[in-house]
This record gives structure tokens, C-alpha cells and sequence, in this order.
């Protein structure tokens, strides 16, 4: 049972440092999130690339926030193995800019769900892995479809130029 015991205690300790870390990159500040990497941490981020060490992370994640000032990651659920945490998060943040999306949607809060994978080096992020589609952001705005959603009711041509009834 003590074997059971600190691995519940590992788990619970790994999802607080999750915890701390998305509430770092919620909190507007580019520095926040430092205290809870190594200094030689990898962040991989699919639409973005690889990002080596803490300098670099942090100036990925500091244009992030000159565009998006209120960028929110909100996780709501954790899987654990002994190799780390995974984790499901919702990503948001408002459209400011119009040459982004187009003025229509300036002031419209996109979200998008996120996939994570952090490895840990003690009580610190060594390894962060995130699985977003970068066209998500546009399709929660509604400015583009889902790749084999019917089509919009305003594309779909009345039966007698389609060849129907």
C-alpha cells in the first residue's frame, strides 16, 4: 500500500506543478512560467516549432502574448505513466488585431482544445509537447469549416441547379 500511497502523492504532486505552470502562461507576465522549468527545458509546440531552453521558450511565449494580451490555458483534465503527465486544456484568447481575422471578429474570444505532454525533472518541467490544430482558431470563430463538415447551408445550391428536384 506505500507503494500505491506515493505514487497517488507523485501523481497529485506532478498535477500541481501542471497546474501551476498553465496558470503561469495564463497570467499575461512572459517571465511567469520560468520558476517551473529547467533552464534547459524543450518546448515543443506542433504549429510553432521547438523551442530550446528557457530564454527561447520565453521569447516564443512573449510574442504569443504581445498578440494575444489575454491568453487563457485552462486545464481540465490529467493522465499520468511514470514517464510524466498528459493533459487536455482549453486555449483562448480575444482577437484584437484585424489584419489577424478581419474586423468582424476584433473583440471575439476564439477557443481551441490542446493536448499536452509534460516530463518532469524533479518538481520542474524538463519537456513540454503541445497537439493543436492552427486552423482551430479561425473554425471557433467561424470563419472556416472543419475539414469534412457539411457545407454551410448558404453553399448548398437549391435542388434545381443541383441537378435535384
Amino acid at each position: 500500500m506505500l507503494e500505491v500511497a506515493g505514487t497517488i502523492r507523485a501523481v497529485d504532486r506532478r498535477e500541481a506543478v501542471a497546474r501551476r505552470v498553465f496558470a503561469a502562461w495564463s497570467s499575461g507576465d512572459a517571465n511567469a512560467p520560468q520558476s517551473c522549468f529547467t533552464a534547459d527545458a524543450i518546448l515543443f509546440d506542433v504549429a510553432s516549432g521547438r523551442f530550446d531552453g528557457w530564454p527561447a521558450i520565453r521569447e516564443f511565449f512573449a510574442k504569443g502574448l504581445a498578440k494575444w494580451d489575454d491568453l487563457r490555458l485552462d486545464p481540465d483534465e490529467f493522465w499520468s505513466n511514470d514517464d510524466g503527465l498528459a493533459l487536455h486544456y482549453v486555449m483562448s484568447a480575444t482577437v484584437r488585431d484585424a489584419s489577424t481575422y478581419g474586423a468582424a471578429v476584433v473583440g471575439t474570444r476564439w477557443e481551441v482544445d490542446v493536448m499536452s505532454h509534460l516530463r518532469f525533472a524533479g518538481d520542474k518541467v524538463c519537456f513540454e509537447a503541445d497537439y493543436h490544430d492552427r486552423g482551430a482558431r479561425a473554425r471557433s470563430l467561424g470563419l472556416e469549416q472543419w475539414i469534412g463538415a457539411a457545407p454551410r447551408p448558404a453553399t448548398i445550391a437549391p435542388p434545381s441547379e443541383a441537378g435535384g428536384r
